[in-house]
C-alpha cells in the first residue's frame, strides 16, 4: 500500500515530495489546460460542503453479489440479512453507443439509472433522499474492499426505498502513477460504453470481483475488459468498439476533473445529502446505514 488515500498532493518534482496514491492530478506545468479546472472553457461544478470523506479500513472477505443469467434475463441475486434482490434487464439492447442510456428495473420497485456524466443512480421512483453519494476509483485498492463491505447493504436501502444511491466513477490517479493511472482510466472508461442500468450494475461488481492485484501490477486490459462483460451478455460488435477505443476516457478524465475540483480528494469518498462522512461513519455497514438513516 501506499500513502494513506487522503494525503495533501505532494510537492512538485525537485522539491521533495512523493505521490500519493488516490490523491488528485498536480496542475500540468504552464498552468491548467482547455476543459481542465480554471482552464479556458472550464466551469467547476456545485460546491459540495464540507471535507473530502475518509476511506474505510481494509477488511478481507465479507459479502458480495452472485450474478446469473436465468433465461437469457440478466438477473442479480443480492443475498443480506435474508433479503433477495433480482435486477432485471431492461430492454434488448447491449448499451455501448452514445445516447442509448436506459433504466435498469430492480426486482421491488428500484430503479438503476445512468446518467450522462458516466454516474448512476439507484433508487425507487420518487425518492430524492437521502442522497448518497460514492466516489471511487476502480484501481483503488480501499475502493474493492470498501465495496466488498458496503455495496450489498447500499443495494439493500434503494430497494427498500430508503435512499437514493449514486455510485461515481472516477479517476483519482495523477499520470505518473503507473500502471494504476492507466488501469482506472480503462476500467472507467469502459464502464461508459454500458448504457442499461442494469447491466451497469453487474459489469461494477465483475470490474471490483477482477481488480487488479496492487497499485503496482497492470490490470483491466481492453481483452479483459471485453470478456468480463461476455457473461453478462455485453457481447454487441459496438460495445467491443468502445471499450477497445477507450471512448469516453476523455470524458472520464473531465468528469474527474470536476468532481476533484469541487472537493472530492481521495477515494472512496461518501457524501450523504452533501455532507462527507468520517472514517467512523464509514468503517462497517451498520455505521454507514445509521449515517444515511440519520439524514432521512
Amino acid at each position: 500500500m501506499g500513502n494513506p488515500p487522503h494525503a495533501p498532493w505532494p510537492q512538485q518534482p525537485g522539491q521533495g515530495g512523493q505521490q500519493p496514491p488516490y490523491g488528485p492530478p498536480p496542475v500540468p506545468p504552464g498552468g491548467p489546460g482547455p476543459g481542465t479546472p480554471g482552464g479556458p472553457g472550464w466551469q467547476p461544478g456545485p460546491p459540495l460542503p464540507g471535507g473530502p470523506g475518509m476511506p474505510p479500513p481494509g477488511r478481507k472477505g465479507g459479502g458480495g453479489l452472485l450474478i446469473a443469467l436465468l433465461g437469457g434475463g440478466l438477473v442479480l441475486v443480492l443475498i443480506v440479512a435474508a433479503v433477495i434482490v433480482l435486477v432485471v434487464q431492461s430492454g434488448d439492447d447491449e448499451g455501448g453507443g452514445e445516447a442509448q442510456l436506459k433504466v435498469g428495473k430492480i426486482a421491488g420497485g428500484a430503479e438503476a439509472t445512468p446518467l450522462e456524466d458516466g454516474s448512476l443512480a439507484m433508487a425507487r421512483p420518487g425518492v430524492t433522499t437521502p442522497v448518497v453519494d460514492i466516489y471511487e476509483d476502480f484501481a483503488c485498492p480501499p475502493c474493492g474492499r470498501f465495496d466488498t463491505r458496503h455495496d450489498p447493504m447500499l443495494k439493500q436501502l434503494a430497494v427498500e426505498g430508503r435512499a437514493k444511491v449514486v455510485f461515481h466513477p472516477m479517476l483519482i490517479f495523477g499520470e505518473s502513477n503507473q500502471p494504476a493511472h492507466d488501469n482506472s482510466l480503462r476500467a472507467a472508461a469502459a464502464l461508459r460504453c454500458v448504457g442499461d442500468g442494469a447491466h451497469w450494475l453487474s459489469y461494477q461488481d465483475a470490474l471490483y470481483a477482477h481488480q487488479p492485484a496492487s497499485e503496482g501490477s497492470t490490470g483491466y486490459t481492453t481483452s479483459q475488459l471485453v470478456s468480463l462483460a461476455e457473461p453478462l451478455g455485453l457481447t454487441s460488435d459496438d460495445f467491443k468498439s468502445c471499450v477497445e477505443s477507450q471512448r469516453y476516457a476523455e470524458s472520464v478524465k473531465t468528469v474527474s476533473q470536476g468532481y476533484i475540483s469541487s472537493g472530492v480528494q481521495g477515494t472512496p469518498s461518501v457524501r450523504v445529502n452533501g455532507r462527507a462522512l468520517s472514517t467512523s461513519d464509514t468503517e462497517t455497514a451498520d455505521a454507514l446505514r445509521r449515517a444515511i438513516e440519520a439524514a432521512s
